[in-house]
């Protein structure tokens, strides 16, 4: 029988990493099917099996060397990137920083691209979390407002309801985002999935991916994300601080003027699905061909 690898970063803690592989939503009737991390790569693995990347922010400089890795070991098999994009860290990007992102040096060699950020035209594919049957219920609105963070850049606003995507358990989150009017979140697959939603979402960016959405949440500017500073004192002195790469906060005053900028995209849902079921009768036109 004929084997796929769908590569990704398989990251037990990160919750857009554990729903966002397309292959745990479709199937290749004659294949089997494995998982496998792309910061792992063993060649012996990739021999005769057609490999699948994504999903995820895979477009990103760590990941360089495991691409050209894959492409270096491509045979008479077929390489296809299926709703990953591209993440470059910071607060702000011009459009002329987004449209110039170099794509190739990712892509060269790829029999079937499908890229989730909209500013890459030759074929939009979503993060195929999308598929996820729990986005079916039906959510009834509690709160004017929720918070959901990113575990490292979190944002803390008065009473909200709060959760981070510390939590593993998607349904629980898409019940928290659904429960909202408005989402307030620093985390990607948080704006994506509350969008998703038919939710309005302001946007607290860290990384050039959340301006890359088709369907465009509200991005508050933001200026700077600081470490948060461990302190070590005595006596009510302080003998030295420590920056804490895990956490960091950023000024967030005046949010409230950029609601005006949130829209709830009703036809959101319908649309990336309809686009990763195309790609997926794409891929198995491609496959069908060996």
């Amino acid at each position: 029988m004929k084997s796929i690898i769908n590569y990704h970063v398989i990251d037990s803690t990160n919750i857009g990493d554990l729903f966002s592989a397309p292959t745990k939503y479709f199937t290749f009737p004659g294949y089997t099917v494995e998982q496998a991390d792309i910061r792992n790569i063993n060649v012996n693995d990739i021999r005769d099996k057609h490999i699948i990347v994504g999903g995820g922010g895979l477009l990103y400089k760590p990941f360089l060397d495991s691409f050209a890795k894959l492409i270096e070991s491509k045979a008479n098999t077929k390489l296809i990137a299926w709703g990953i994009g591209q993440q470059s860290y910071g607060s702000s990007f011009t459009h002329e920083e987004l449209h110039n992102f170099d794509y190739s040096q990712y892509l060269t060699d790829f029999d079937l691209v499908g890229i989730r950020d909209f500013n890459y035209k030759d074929n939009w594919v979503p993060c195929a979390s999308c598929m996820h049957p729990a986005f079916d219920k039906k959510r009834d609105i509690k709160h004017e407002f929720v918070v959901f963070s990113h575990k490292k850049f979190q944002i803390k606003i008065g009473n909200i309801p709060q959760m981070t995507n510390n939590n593993q358990n998607i349904e629980e989150i898409l019940d928290f985002l659904g429960s909202g009017e408005t989402i307030l979140t620093s985390s990607y697959h948080g704006a994506y999935w509350g969008i998703l939603l038919g939710r309005k979402v302001l946007s607290f960016p860290f990384s050039s991916k959340f301006h890359t959405l088709k369907h465009t949440p509200g991005i508050f500017p933001i200026q700077k994300w600081v470490q948060q500073k461990k302190k070590l004192s005595l006596f009510n002195k302080i003998l030295f601080e420590i920056g804490d790469q895990n956490k960091f906060f950023c000024n967030i005053d005046n949010w409230q003027n950029y609601l005006k900028d949130c829209k709830a995209y009703r036809e959101s849902l319908h649309e990336n699905r309809a686009s990763n079921h195309e790609y997926y009768s794409q891929i198995l036109d491609i496959l069908a061909e060996t």
